[in-house]
């Protein structure tokens, strides 16, 4: 442990000592006090508010403390997009342990403890269908990992890259259709998740199919038209694909063409693996080439024809 967590660590305890010795003298002056003017249900009541106060103060510092070490070790051990979304996990798993035990203690019949939030939880889960929904759809997120923070998905009609995921709504930087942020920000309701297809695009890694078309003239060279468009592909996107992570290396080094006919010429598709956040600079870059190329070239002439007449 750094010195500065250590630090933390001597100022959670100096402050669990001064809620402790608060409590000592607020049961040995102030509540013997209160007894002789009070009927005794009420001092109990007082007693048990002052307690559950006291320990929700130390909770409090001390999920703090501990998310903060905690974060810091995932930092080193995890995915740096995992870790918001494990501490939220760890902070209200802890609050609802803390909750539980501490109402357990104060009332010290869980058996009618249990029953009375069972019929609590019936009202409510009939009263707040909805938000309840949008739990059940975070915990699914959780640990089904549909997607994670950082991921580009298509969710309810909108694209974009998930930055937050709450307990109830998933929050997006929103995409167009061509990849590129709007500068606005959606939040979708978690309920989607269990009544709506997702589609994720970099789930497990950032890298995606992209893919170019062009379209040539029926009495164009089709042929050196290929040649010319794989020669700047490979040329180009030599740089971008040699650090591909080697679980998925092999098979997606080189571009991919393909060719075909339709009504109105031919079609030449170009298809090549680029990280999502470069993808619109690439097929730019890659774009300007091959048109500069082609255009060298009386024999190939781009566009759609009307007639091959």
């Amino acid at each position: 442990m750094d010195k500065k967590g250590l630090n933390k660590w001597i100022i959670f305890f100096g402050l669990l000592m001064l809620v402790l010795l608060t409590y000592y003298l607020f049961k040995k002056i102030a509540l013997d006090f209160l007894m002789n003017i009070l009927p005794i249900s009420y001092t109990k009541a007082i007693e048990n508010i002052f307690i559950f106060i006291v320990v929700m103060v130390l909770a409090y510092f001390f999920i703090n403390l501990s998310s903060r070490l905690l974060k810091s070790y995932l930092m080193r051990k995890s995915e740096k997009r995992d870790v918001k979304l494990l501490i939220s996990v760890y902070r209200y798993f802890l609050w609802a342990f803390v909750i539980f035990i501490t109402f357990s203690l104060l009332f010290k019949q869980i058996g009618s403890l249990i029953t009375s939030i069972g019929l609590i939880g019936f009202g409510v889960t009939l009263a707040l269908q909805k938000p309840i929904l949008n739990f059940v759809g975070w915990i699914t997120i959780v640990f089904g990992k549909a997607y994670k923070i950082g991921d580009i998905i298509h969710l309810n009609n909108i694209n974009g890259q998930v930055y937050d995921i709450t307990v109830m709504y998933t929050s997006l930087s929103e995409m167009n259709n061509e990849g590129e942020h709007t500068g606005k920000s959606v939040s979708v309701p978690n309920e989607f998740i269990l009544t709506t297809p997702i589609t994720n695009f970099t789930k497990g890694s950032s890298y995606v199919w992209d893919e170019m078309n062009i379209h040539l003239t029926y009495k164009s060279n089709w042929k050196k038209a290929l040649k010319i468009i794989e020669k700047i592909a490979n040329d180009s996107l030599k740089s971008y694909t040699k650090n591909l992570p080697k679980n998925i290396k092999e098979g997606y080094e080189k571009p991919v063409t393909r060719v075909s006919i339709y009504e109105k010429g031919v079609h030449i598709k170009l298809r090549y693996f680029i990280d999502f956040n470069i993808a619109n600079t690439v097929k730019t870059e890659l774009s300007g080439k091959i048109l500069d190329e082609l255009n060298k070239n009386k024999d190939i002439v781009l566009g759609k024809t009307e007639s091959v007449a």
